[in-house]
């Protein structure tokens, strides 16, 4: 069997070492230049000033392990400000509105119906589709359309936790443990 195999293996070889053809040179690295992602909240287009802004919401969302897609803008009748409506994992809709603090956000639900924000009586109101549920969290204001319950219970425990904070200045400090 040896000897096969050196029969097979000499004319590749001869062939190899008689070449004169200087080995193929490698290819330069190519750089790109980076590319732009959108802020995060350790950037400081996105401050960390306990105001929702949009940064900070699809954070939130991600990190809470469902993924989130900017689908387009939305305006509905209730509220001057233009919504943003997302798509949470395969299914799920999400619209949310931000104002400038957290005063103008309950002036601007004041009338509404407090769990689908339309107007009383109304279940659907100008939205696309009926409304799940709404959930208003400092400036912010979101509405779930399309989920099942454990999506929107998972949406509403990462935002009802509430606006991202300031960093604070000094480490905080605990009080020593006693062992009892």
């Amino acid at each position: 069997m040896p000897r096969r195999l050196l029969s097979l293996l000499l004319p590749v070889l001869l062939i190899a070492a008689c070449s004169d053809a200087p080995p193929p040179e490698k290819a330069p690295v190519a750089y790109r230049p980076p590319v732009p992602r959108p802020p995060t909240p350790s950037d400081s287009a996105c401050p960390r000033d306990g105001l929702w802004r949009a940064c900070h919401l699809e954070d939130r969302i991600n990190k809470a392990g469902m993924g989130i897609k900017v689908l387009d803008t939305i305006t509905v009748p209730y509220f001057e400000a233009t919504g943003t409506r997302y798509r949470i994992g395969k299914t799920a809709k999400l619209v949310t509105f931000y104002f400038a603090d957290s005063l103008a956000g309950a002036n601007a639900t004041g009338t509404l119906d407090k769990l689908r924000l339309t107007p009383p009586g109304d279940t659907i109101g100008k939205w696309p589709t009926a409304p799940f549920e709404a959930i208003r969290t400092a400036n912010m204001i979101a509405v779930l359309f399309e989920v099942n319950a454990a999506q929107a219970e998972r949406v509403r425990l990462a935002l009802t936790a509430g606006a991202p904070q300031p960093y604070s200045a000094q480490p905080q400090v605990l009080p020593p443990a006693t062992v009892r």
